[in-house]
């Protein structure tokens, strides 16, 4: 009995079963996508609900245009001689220190006295308002700092000059110094006289100095203009004047731009859930401002959600916003919504896979474009849904994993079962050395390993008979050998017993005669075997095969001039794919064997039958003896005779062998029926091979 074989898991039908329930991994692959496409459409309809909500409120503002256009800078104006003032949530302490400006460094305006001097004095502008005054910031650059001597007469030093609008189109001036760090002295620029309503405070820093100013709003009146004096040498001239505008009249002052109680109170009462509302004037300044953008969702912390996290932005995730608390906003959906057109933009939280989606639409007054409106909001929603749906999406996915990669690992193990069961009953069937010892009953499973276990079944009753054949076949060699062999040998002894001449003749006669036998059952073995190897060799081509079958009809005629041949074929051509030389030779063995068994005086039909759509039959039918039933089946199998009587012929039962193998070269079959008063033995050949 064949050993056991105990292979790898990894090459089980269990594994491999297993390994294909991987392919359920397409689901929730399926489903990934699926949510993303889903998710890409909840962003084409916020984007079409913020840049409506942002049209609503643009026109509601047109609508309003006199509450909120006063102190805006809805005129044209040149963007150099506006400045903006951004809103400040506490005042910050007069000390001459940025601390209190850190969040607006970045947002910080530069004035230089000459761009093409590097070393000319600049310096950088903030401003900011909170309740009733106005704060600057002035961080300037300056080399060599030159201190004025008195607290009055500050123009022999460093200094700055502030213009505030003043009567008669004519603005106030006032200078700004200190012989020492410290506290800023605010004189009037013609006389001198001593201004208390301005304070700040002056210090040092490594490239210059900074200067913190306190002005009064009414003082301002929404304009003015700040210059910074370098002096380098003491009572001299000034080597350079850095200025954000002119200052001598009203109208080169600078304009203010900061939000208004006009526009808050329009925006207030607005849905600011979620949202942020930005009104810019032309120079993309915030002149309003409303609502807060949330930029973190705080939610329950899992595993599973850490997992889902790595594969989609996290909506969990803090950053921050770019645009909060910005005094000057741009952006392509700004800038477009200036041109007359709303626009989407999407921009990213730093720090964060998070993004803000931002929507502009300009705001116009008589068919002028005098500002525009962004309205703000975070995708954060949309992700944590996404990520909600990933979630359960997943589980759903884990489980059914489960469920079918169980399933399918219990249906592999009694398929496994099953096999095993099979292989080992045909392994006890046949022995070691290759003999059948035990006879198989096949199962009666009406599947497909049911099929097979008959298909086995089958086989090995074949192989029972084949071997049974091969057996006998020896006998069978043994006793056509044996006729032949006692023929010689006899004659040889009787030539060795008998002394005269004329005696020996029949017996050299015979000797020879069973020398020819011997060799025509060599030749006769040859034969088979040499077509079974040409076979592999033999081409195919387009024939008529009704023409074909005439002339064979013709050639019989004239060779078996004592027997009738009648050519029954069809009057019109039939065109075929065979091998001419091996039709011919299976129709010889085909006719020689009809002739051999005829009846005297009859003919002998060869028949073209294509009434089959698929499949011609080429016939030779014979009247004569008919066969047992019994032998039919086996009258194709290699040396199989069932010739009755001694007509002494060598008769090895090949001929109808080498038929049958012809027939299956052109995927075809030979086949032979009893008739009424004879027999019909034919071969099939398919119009397509």
């Amino acid at each position: 009995m064949p050993q056991k074989m105990n292979l790898p898991f990894t090459q089980t039908l269990r594994f491999k079963l297993l390994l294909a329930s991987f392919s359920l991994i397409l689901i929730p692959w399926a489903g990934y996508h699926y949510l993303f496409e889903m998710e890409a459409s909840l962003r084409q309809a916020q984007e079409a609900l913020l840049l409506n909500r942002a049209e609503i409120v643009a026109n509601m503002l047109a609508t309003n245009s006199n509450n909120w256009l006063t102190g805006t800078t809805s005129e044209k104006v040149m963007h150099n001689n506006s400045l903006y003032v951004h809103p400040l949530a506490n005042s910050p302490d007069l000390d001459g220190y940025d601390e209190d400006w850190l969040s607006l460094k970045s947002q910080s305006r530069q004035f230089r006295a000459s761009a093409t001097t590097p070393d000319a004095v600049s310096f950088e502008w903030l401003a900011g308002f909170q309740g009733e005054y106005i704060y600057l910031m002035i961080e300037v650059r300056d080399q060599t700092l030159i201190y004025p001597q008195s607290e009055r007469i500050l123009s022999v030093g460093d200094h700055l000059i502030l213009a505030l609008p003043g009567p008669s189109g004519e603005s106030r001036k006032y200078r700004l110094g200190t012989p020492a760090p410290g506290w800023v002295n605010v004189v009037e620029y013609e006389n001198n006289r001593q201004q208390t309503a301005i304070r700040g405070e002056w210090q040092e820093t490594a490239h210059g100095y900074r200067v913190e100013l306190q002005i009064p709003r009414l003082m301002t009146d929404g304009h003015l203009s700040l210059a910074v004096v370098d002096i380098d040498i003491p009572q001299a001239k000034p080597v350079g004047i850095a200025s954000t505008s002119g200052w001598n009249s009203n109208q080169n002052l600078s304009r203010l731009v900061m939000p208004t109680i006009q526009v808050d109170r329009l925006l207030y009462g607005l849905e600011e859930k979620n949202h942020r509302y930005t009104i810019l004037n032309r120079q993309r300044q915030v002149i309003g401002r409303y609502g807060s953008i949330q930029t973190f969702i705080k939610t329950n912390h899992t595993l599973l959600s850490r997992l889902i996290s790595l594969l989609s932005p996290s909506a969990e995730e803090a950053g921050l916003d770019a645009r909060e608390g910005m005094g000057k906003l741009d952006g392509p959906e700004i800038r477009r919504s200036l041109s007359g057109e709303g626009a989407i933009y999407r921009y990213n939280i730093t720090g964060s896979k998070s993004m803000i989606l931002s929507a502009a639409h300009p705001i116009e007054i008589d068919q002028n474009t005098v500002g525009t409106v962004v309205v703000e909001q975070s995708t954060q929603m949309i992700l944590l849904l996404q990520q909600s749906a990933l979630e359960r999406l997943f589980l759903i996915s884990l489980i059914l994993f489960i469920i079918t990669g169980g399933s399918l690992l219990l249906f592999a193990s009694s398929l496994t079962r099953r096999i095993t069961r099979l292989s080992h009953k045909y392994n006890r069937a046949v022995s070691p050395d290759g003999r059948i010892i035990e006879e198989v009953q096949s199962g009666k499973d009406k599947d497909e390993l049911g099929e097979l276990d008959r298909s086995f079944s089958a086989v090995l009753k074949r192989s029972v008979a084949y071997t049974g054949y091969l057996e006998s076949m020896a006998a069978r060699l043994t006793h056509e050998f044996r006729t032949p062999l006692t023929m010689v040998q006899g004659s040889l002894e009787n030539l060795q017993n008998d002394s005269d001449t004329f005696q020996k003749s029949p017996y050299i006669e015979r000797a020879l005669d069973g020398t020819r036998r011997l060799n025509l059952i060599l030749t006769r073995i040859r034969e088979a075997t040499r077509l079974e190897q040409s076979l592999q060799n033999s081409e195919k081509e387009k024939v008529d095969i009704t023409a074909f079958c005439k002339s064979l009809c013709d050639g019989y005629a004239i060779t078996y001039r004592y027997i009738d041949f009648e050519c029954r074929v069809p009057a019109y051509p039939i065109w075929i794919h065979i091998s001419p030389d091996l039709i011919s030779q299976a129709m010889d063995k085909l006719i020689s064997n009809a002739i051999d068994f005829h009846q005297p005086n009859t003919a002998i039909q060869i028949i073209l039958d294509d009434t089959n759509s698929k499949a011609l039959d080429i016939k030779i039918r014979n009247l004569g003896p008919q066969l047992a039933e019994s032998d039919i089946p086996k009258l194709f199998h290699n040396m199989e005779s069932r010739r009755k009587g001694n007509d002494n012929q060598i008769h090895l039962g090949i001929g109808l062998y080498l038929v049958r193998l012809i027939a299956e070269f052109h995927r075809g079959d030979a086949w032979m029926n009893n008739e009424t008063d004879g027999v019909c033995f034919a071969i099939t050949l398919p119009y397509t091979i």
